[in-house]
């Protein structure tokens, strides 16, 4: 393979190219796509072997993490070692691999690496910050990344208020106590721990406190009780941005039982 002439990477003071490979996946739909960790890393692996000199290499992998943020285990090594200047150079497959934000993306570049004289390059763009067209490219590209997020959550964000005016429940976490999700048909589904749920009602009804409820359901601590109690989803209600909608899951506890515990 012929050695790159796109650029040439800063060296430490031994003359060695140290190389932060950068890998991230948030999801198996990325995976299938061809984003894998295993893709990323054979890739960014085989562009090292394309630089002039001597070049070690770290990987620095975050797994199931999203790109909406920069708290992540193996970003935060990356930002430690970049201010350590234990590397010479930021390597990704893909820029959104780097960050989805467009501010996030320029304050790497702008304020960690660039500062400690770190080249950033993107294998598949084909740029490298060591040029001023490449600080030009990042900067357009990252717009264009952050554009396109905004763009997916809208479209998700429209897709879950219509499911929930149609009583399904929205998804992406948060099931209630009492409650597992099907997937397949996009409710909620009473668990054994609708049994507890009941109980909690009948205690508080009988005058028990939500400590004692507590105590005696083995739950971890008084205000879980509340929580769990002041639910709507246990009488077939979705909230959803404050605004109540019938959901078409089953209740666990009747209307009546529920205004008579919140009376």
């Amino acid at each position: 393979m012929a050695k790159s002439k796109m650029h040439k990477p800063a060296q430490d003071a031994d003359n060695i190219i140290k190389l932060a490979l950068y890998i991230r996946v948030s999801t198996d739909r990325q995976a299938e796509e061809g984003y894998s960790i295993e893709v990323q890393t054979e890739r960014l692996i085989a562009f090292s072997k394309t630089l002039d000199g001597e070049v070690s290499y770290e990987l620095y992998i975050d797994d199931g993490f999203s790109g909406a943020s920069l708290e992540r285990p193996a970003m935060q090594r990356l930002v430690l070692d970049a201010k350590n200047k234990a590397i010479t150079h930021v390597c990704v497959y893909k820029l959104d691999r780097l960050s989805r934000s467009q501010k996030d993306t320029l304050h790497l570049i702008e304020d960690v690496f660039l500062p400690n004289n770190i080249a950033f390059i993107s294998v598949q763009e084909s740029f490298n910050t060591s040029t001023a067209f490449g600080r030009a490219v990042v900067g357009i590209l990252s717009v264009f990344a952050q554009l396109e997020r905004e763009n997916i959550y809208e479209r998700t964000r429209s897709g879950m208020q219509k499911r929930v005016e149609a009583g399904f429940w929205p998804g992406g976490g948060g099931v209630p106590f009492g409650y597992d999700y099907d997937l397949e048909r996009g409710i909620l589904v009473p668990n054994s721990d609708a049994d507890t749920v009941r109980h909690i009602y009948a205690l508080y009804l009988k005058g028990y406190s939500l400590q004692n409820i507590a105590n005696l359901l083995g739950l971890k601590y008084e205000k879980l009780a509340s929580q769990i109690m002041l639910r709507k989803t246990n009488i077939g209600i979705i909230e959803y941005n404050g605004v109540e909608y019938r959901g078409q899951h089953e209740p666990i506890v009747s209307t009546e039982i529920f205004e008579r515990a919140m009376a």
